[in-house]
């Protein structure tokens, strides 16, 4: 007798037999991702659960700590609020990295917060917005103005723990205000983008004191700065009627990329000085802006704003200043490029580039203001003839090496000196063998463009006795207007100070 298998079991053996094999289960299929929730929120004079701007700030970050994966947001309907906020990220049981702080109103005039009678903790508030030791903060589409020192403030100090990467400001207006419109110090990173500043007390756009990954870090070591550089964009912003368009006071690895500077005592002025770590200025990229008509007279009296500044220091026994009258600056500069900029109108220079002496003159401690490496290329100047620079369309000090200029205007005009140095030397043709920063001097007193000797520090037509003018107002003097008035550009207007009688005594 056979014996027969169940019916079963015969499943998986005519499964095999006709090539069948069993099928496994499908798994079920992944769910999307949730998008992460944005927890909004919002402040207004009138009808919110907020009235300031600061206890919002205050309730998100509360939240957001609670919270550790939850986005915030603090949204601002229109109006003035006459108020400082502060961002303090050291702050405990509160997280402020990644928050967004934006007016409701794409129209940045729509929200302002105003510094006149605006009180802090210790008396009158400082600053619109400060943010102390946060990464990843987005503000957006407001007007800070009139207050005692900056517009938006973002920074960190050298201190262990605190950290500044990766701020966004977007569509800000700051006016007014005694010191800076948009500032960043210490900062990894970031953006300034879509906005614009006037009438600072220095500059409307400020990157300063870009760290370095060695808090010891020294331009002599020849290690770079940050290994793995984290750029900060200045992009689409316009910077007028200021003390200087943009000052970058040892910043790194900014490119400004088309922007318009206008109006100013300087256009863009990257720097160098001991006021702030990490020196020098370097590594930055300067490139397709329009800069131009750069000679706003601050020292006047009927000037409507002052400069901040008591001066960048003494040579000799002369208080030393900002060169008013110029494009763009490259002061102390290490490996900046200068490219494709429209660069005109300004009374004095189109670009000049010095270095701050720091051997036999100490304006420099350290001796790390040297011009060196630098590509100055492709700019137009003058606009072709029809709106040209005062002096010179370029100037260059001399100093320093491995600096090079190319392919500019086939008219720009070059500052000679005495005539004791070829052209084809003060301004070697690109390209140009490094110099180590070592080797390079930072005084020349040959070709009588940074110095004319060391008894006569005075004489106008060089750099420190331009600088060292006295009353500074007087620097105007030697100011060479090529076209009265200027040319049409665009949408923009020129914008001068009339001195008073007797107030500008050439």
């Amino acid at each position: 007798m056979k014996h027969r298998l169940p019916v079963l079991a015969l499943v998986p053996v005519l499964a095999a037999l006709l090539g069948l094999g069993a099928t496994a289960a499908p798994a079920p299929a992944a769910k999307p991702a949730k998008k992460q929730k944005t927890m909004v929120f919002e402040a207004c004079r009138h009808g919110c659960h907020y009235r300031t701007i600061q206890k919002a700030v205050d309730a998100a970050g509360g939240y957001a700590y609670k919270n550790k994966k939850a986005k915030v947001k603090v949204a601002i309907r229109p109006g003035k609020y006459v108020e400082g906020v502060v961002i303090d990220g050291t702050e405990r049981k509160k997280r402020f990295d990644g928050m967004t702080i934006e007016g409701t109103k794409q129209d940045r005039k729509r929200t302002i917060l105003e510094g006149k009678n605006a009180k802090g903790e210790l008396g009158a508030a400082q600053n619109g917005i400060e943010a102390i030791s946060v990464d990843g903060l987005v503000l957006k589409n407001m007007w800070a103005r009139n207050f005692q020192s900056n517009g938006f403030f973002i920074h960190a100090s050298n201190e262990e723990g605190q950290h500044c990467d990766g701020y966004t400001m977007n569509n800000l207006l700051a006016s007014g205000n005694r010191s800076y419109g948009l500032f960043a110090k210490n900062c990894y990173g970031g953006k300034m983008i879509n906005s614009a500043g006037y009438r600072q007390g220095d500059s409307a756009f400020y990157v300063g004191e870009t760290p370095c990954d060695n808090k010891k870090w020294n331009v002599y070591s020849g290690e770079a700065c940050q290994k793995k550089p984290k750029w900060t964009l200045l992009k689409n912003d316009e910077s007028y009627e200021n003390v200087l368009g943009y000052s970058g006071t040892n910043s790194k690895y900014v490119r400004i990329i088309e922007n318009a500077f206008f109006n100013n005592g300087a256009g863009i002025v990257p720097n160098t000085l001991d006021s702030e770590g990490y020196e020098p200025n370097g590594w930055n990229v300067i490139e397709r802006n329009d800069v131009f008509w750069n000679n706003y007279n601050y020292f006047l009296a009927g000037s409507a704003f002052h400069t901040v500044s008591e001066g960048l220091g003494e040579l000799s026994g002369q208080t030393v200043n900002y060169p008013t009258g110029v494009g763009i600056i490259l002061y102390g500069s290490d490996h900046n490029v200068v490219r494709g900029n429209h660069v005109f109108g300004n009374y004095k220079w189109g670009i000049a580039s010095f270095s701050g002496p720091g051997e036999t003159f100490v304006a420099n401690e350290g001796n790390e203001a040297k011009n060196v490496n630098n590509e100055i290329v492709e700019n137009t100047m003058g606009r072709e003839g029809a709106d040209p620079n005062g002096e010179y369309d370029i100037w260059n000090d001399d100093t320093g090496g491995g600096n090079c200029w190319g392919a500019n205007s086939s008219n720009a005009t070059f500052a000679p000196g005495n005539g004791k140095v070829p052209l084809s030397q003060i301004y070697p043709v690109c390209p140009q063998p490094e110099i180590a920063y070592a080797a390079a001097k930072s005084i020349n007193l040959t070709p009588g463009l940074q110095i004319a000797s060391l008894s006569e520090t005075g004489n106008p037509t060089t750099i420190l006795g331009y600088a060292g003018t006295s009353p500074p107002q007087n620097q105007q003097c030697t100011w060479v207007r090529r076209v009265t008035p200027h040319p049409a550009f665009q949408k923009f207007k020129p914008v001068e100070v009339t001195p008073r009688p007797g107030e500008v005594t050439c």
